[in-house]
């Protein structure tokens, strides 16, 4: 699929050279506070904020061996919670002159009778602390603290040359009011500014030369929810390093995915040199089908071969490397799988992918970070599609890759435009098959829940009726099913409610009517629960009127169903969701609120058990 827009996490990028322009605002003055900052007591927008930024300041300075930044911050702690921000720790490599930290100065700033009183931050207070052969660490604690007390520092960060780096973000773990960044460039080579984040480009989109960025009442990061890695919208500053004047045709010098995928298929044709795939491929058993030969590869391999735990899209030799040396990344595996799939007959593609944890591929721009890993995508005869890590997937459980690989987009290696794989987690199955049992004698809820792909024992998706627990068995496994059986004591009541087994589910999934970025939920998945019960003849069953629902969204890609059957006494009730699209853009979330919406509405209806 080629992407042809930006994603949410938007951007745009300034080529930088050397003039600059002076930053034209004034830096705030050390120990000055508005008359309205040191009123706040609570943050208008984040009204459950435990402190909140007032104000910060950096001063980027990128130089021949790294950066410099200087920052300059006031925070006010507004209850007993933000007292954890009083405290500041910082670490960095030791014995490198370039990567350093320089507390300094730091005070607290109270207000007792109306009358301002300074509590500076003691020398004695400051400790420099090695926490290995490789690591300093820099850490004080603020004095005199109490609620409303603020907290202020200047503090200068030294890092040294590093292709690129993330060092300013003006959305932070608290709610921020202002945050201005201004930069000055001594460098002689060339860098690259990336600016994520929809308020800043917003802002400073026809601003291409700009060196100074203000944004103003940003909330906390704990604001952005129901994505993969909140870092793909924090507002922020990056920069990435080119030397394009000093070093052409090597990857420091590229700045399109044209021109990497160029370098990076060179690269994966010059590893597999002198290499006898065939031969390999000949070692290895076909199985009945297609899956089962593709299991038997990636068993080959991690069977002979042991991953060194790096996540690589750069290899070396095959032959002298992983083949010789019996280890390697997560990319030498990759490539040996995809040379011994193609000559069994198994399409095969590599692609350029970057994990949840890590941040998305940015699209419009090669940000170095992004550029991860080496994965295969697997295209059966069938037509069925799925991602493959040679180095980490299950031979046993192939089609489930852990849900971190599945970031969105994928770039495709062999194509000669910049074309983009979407590519989501097979579906996984939950069904919770339950009896309920009433009696004289005894009241249980037996339940017995039949699950794969990513479902698990912790997902307690089952409740019906609620009780206290007497029986569980140890999950049991079965043809790539997972099963577990419990029993619920159930107390003797007048009337039984049979909850809809959704509601927290859908809950966790509610979004707020302003939200503006997209929704990413984990993996697509069918659940049903389905209840039986033949009550005695005390109990009598009531079916609410409207209780049977059908509701559905994106062309069915969103079903839910309920639906209550009575057949003389004994009753039957099913829920059923299904959800097999997992990515709402923005201009989706009104259809995706109203599913929700509707859901909530229909889990009030109820099947009501009443005694006589």
């Amino acid at each position: 699929m080629k992407i042809t827009r930006t994603i949410q996490a938007c951007f745009i990028f300034l080529f930088l050279l050397i003039p600059f322009t002076l930053f034209s605002q004034k830096d705030f003055t050390w120990g000055s506070l508005s008359q309205e900052e040191i009123d706040l007591r609570e943050v208008a927008f984040e009204p459950d904020a435990s402190a909140v930024i007032l104000k910060e300041f950096g001063l980027l300075e990128i130089t021949n061996y790294g950066y410099k930044l200087e920052q300059h911050s006031q925070v006010k702690i507004l209850s007993q919670n933000g007292f954890d921000v009083a405290q500041k720790k910082w670490a960095y490599s030791a014995d490198d002159w370039n990567n350093r930290i320089v507390l300094k100065d730091a005070q607290v700033i109270n207000f007792t009778d109306g009358k301002k009183v300074i509590t500076p931050v003691s020398k004695k207070d400051i400790i420099i602390s090695r926490k290995n052969e490789y690591t300093e660490e820099i850490s004080f604690a603020f004095p005199n603290v109490t609620v409303g007390s603020i907290i202020e520092y200047k503090v200068d960060f030294y890092k040294p040359y590093d292709l690129y780096s993330s060092p300013w973000r003006f959305q932070n773990d608290l709610p921020t009011l202002s945050s201005a960044l201004k930069l000055k460039l001594i460098a002689n080579a060339d860098y690259k500014i990336v600016i994520l984040g929809e308020r800043l480009n917003k802002k400073y989109q026809n601003k291409r030369n700009n060196k100074e960025w203000l944004l103003e009442n940003i909330p906390s990061i704990s604001t952005i929810d129901k994505v993969y890695n909140p870092n793909d919208y924090v507002e922020r500053i990056m920069f990435q390093y080119t030397s394009q004047r000093y070093a052409h045709g090597t990857y420091y010098s590229e700045n399109s995915w044209k021109g990497f995928k160029k370098l990076i298929n060179a690269d994966i044709e010059k590893s597999s040199k002198n290499v006898d795939f065939r031969e390999m491929a000949g070692k290895i058993k076909n199985g009945s089908n297609q899956l089962e030969t593709l299991e038997n590869c990636v068993r080959f391999l991690q069977d002979n071969y042991r991953w060194n735990e790096y996540l690589a899209s750069k290899t070396g030799s095959l032959k002298d490397g992983i083949l010789k040396e019996k280890s390697g990344n997560s990319a030498d595996f990759n490539i040996l799988l995809n040379h011994i799939l193609k000559e069994k007959g198994i399409r095969s593609e590599l692609v350029i992918n970057s994990l949840r944890s890590n941040g998305k591929i940015i699209p419009d721009y090669p940000v170095f970070s992004r550029m991860q890993t080496l994965i295969n995508i697997i295209t059966f005869d069938g037509g069925e599609r799925m991602m493959i890590d040679a180095a980490v997937s299950d031979p046993k459980n192939i089609k489930y890759l852990d849900l971190d690989y599945f970031n969105y987009i994928t770039l495709k290696l062999d194509s000669p435009a910049d074309v983009f794989y979407t590519l989501s987690p097979n579906l996984s199955t939950f069904v919770s098959q339950q009896v309920l049992v009433l009696s004289s004698k005894k009241n249980e809820l037996k339940l017995k829940d039949t699950y794969n792909g990513y479902f698990d024992s912790d997902h307690k998706l089952s409740g019906v009726v609620y009780g206290d627990l007497k029986y569980e068995n140890e999950e049991e496994s079965s043809e790539g099913w997972k099963i577990k059986k419990s029993i619920y004591d159930i107390d003797n009541v007048s009337f039984y409610t049979l909850e809809n087994p959704f509601v927290q589910i859908m809950k966790e999934m509610k979004i707020d009517e302003d939200r503006n970025y997209p929704v990413e939920l984990d993996f697509p998945m069918q659940i049903t629960t389905q209840l039986k019960n033949n009550p005695p003849e005390d109990c009598i069953p009531e079916i609410t009127v409207g209780f049977d629902q059908e509701i559905s969204a994106f062309q069915n890609s969103l079903q839910y169903v309920q639906k209550a059957e009575k057949n003389n006494h004994e009753i039957t009730v099913t829920w059923t969701l299904y959800i097999n699209k997992i990515i709402f853009q923005p201009s989706e979330l009104p259809e995706f609120r109203k599913f929700i919406n509707q859901i909530m509405e229909a889990s009030s209806k109820a099947v009501l058990i009443k005694r006589l």
